[in-house]
């Protein structure tokens, strides 16, 4: 038979005093004499008695629990992130509770309304692809829980710190750095054309190839449709074995489209890099341990997660965060060439 979860009123019959001293008690409040305290402590522990959590934030007003949700678990970028927020939030007495929107508004919109029932005492967000509107991140905002945006934030919201990287930027100057290698016929590898970070990369991309008049050839620009790692596979396969124009350079949005990228074109007999030199965007381990290694855009994903937490902590910390100013982080990227180019 299943053992019945240990009360506080259990322990209030057993020692013959009242709940709101065992309660006290547990908390060590000063109210509470140090004999009764011991005795109370001593009797909670032989009975197996676990405090409620749930019960506690209550009476509280705070979880020590930070709400995350990102579109994918599968995706490095976001493990990283991850990685970071949870660095920060135990370094400062809080643990996290991480949630997957899986590319779906209505699941992010879903997760974000579990959390606000006081699950969490903030949360930490990267909107999904689908995420046209953001009227359900200024609703909770508008009742005061906390909330910092990261990655792929299509409009600013008034009252959520952001963090980020400019990636038209970082764009611009890897296509930049293969034009000054020589590179005249250059293809993009991104995603899906809704996301907001793929849209910055191929602007930086197409401002790159204008600003130094080199020819942008159509059909060696490719959008990936495909949300699933093996049909990305599929998809640049596909594209490799159908264009007309061979490129001596592909600038890719992500370190995967990368590596699928140097995959292929081995197979089919290229050299890399000197019939084609690849850029993969993200740096997250494995462009270093592929041969040849991928040259990457290195974007500081553990740091993005730290400053994440700790811009939410920060507003935990605020005496009036009805009135909070918004914060914009704006983190710096770097190219770290290897072998592919």
């Amino acid at each position: 038979m299943k053992k019945r979860r240990i009360k506080l009123e259990d322990i209030a019959r057993k020692l013959n005093i009242s709940i709101a001293t065992v309660s006290r008690a547990l908390d060590k409040n000063p109210r509470v004499k140090l004999s009764t305290q011991k005795k109370v402590l001593e009797t909670a522990e032989l009975m197996g008695y676990m405090p409620n959590q749930i019960a506690k934030s209550l009476s509280s007003g705070k979880t020590n629990i930070i709400g995350v949700i990102i579109p994918r678990y599968d995706e490095p970028f976001f493990i990283e992130v991850c990685r970071g927020i949870d660095h920060y939030a135990r370094e400062h007495n809080y643990k996290i509770l991480i949630s997957s929107s899986r590319n779906s508004f209505e699941f992010e919109r879903e997760n974000l309304m579990s959390f606000e029932k006081g699950l969490v005492d903030g949360i930490i967000l990267s909107p999904t692809h689908e995420t046209e509107t953001f009227t359900h991140i200024r609703s909770i905002i508008k009742k005061g829980i906390p909330v910092v945006l990261f990655d792929n934030i299509k409009e600013e919201v008034s009252g959520a710190d952001h963090v980020l990287i400019e990636d038209d930027k970082a764009s611009f100057s890897a296509v930049e750095f293969l034009i000054k290698k020589g590179r005249k016929k250059i293809g993009f590898i991104g995603g899906i054309k809704e996301k907001k970070v793929f849209q910055d990369r191929f602007k930086g991309y197409l401002d790159a190839m204008r600003a130094y008049d080199i020819p942008i050839h159509e059909e060696l620009i490719l959008h990936c449709s495909s949300l699933e790692r093996q049909f990305e596979d599929n998809e640049i396969q596909h594209f490799f074995n159908t264009i007309n124009t061979t490129p001596d350079a592909i600038f890719t949005c992500t370190d995967n489209y990368g590596l699928l990228t140097m995959k292929t074109l081995l197979k089919m007999g290229y050299k890399i890099p000197e019939d084609i030199s690849v850029i993969g965007f993200g740096d997250l381990g494995l462009g270093n341990i592929f041969v040849p290694s991928l040259t990457c855009v290195s974007q500081p994903n553990f740091e993005m997660g730290e400053k994440a937490a700790e811009l939410l902590i920060a507003q935990f910390n605020e005496s009036n965060e009805f009135n909070h100013v918004k914060k914009v982080i704006k983190l710096k990227t770097n190219l770290v060439e290897r072998d592919s180019t």
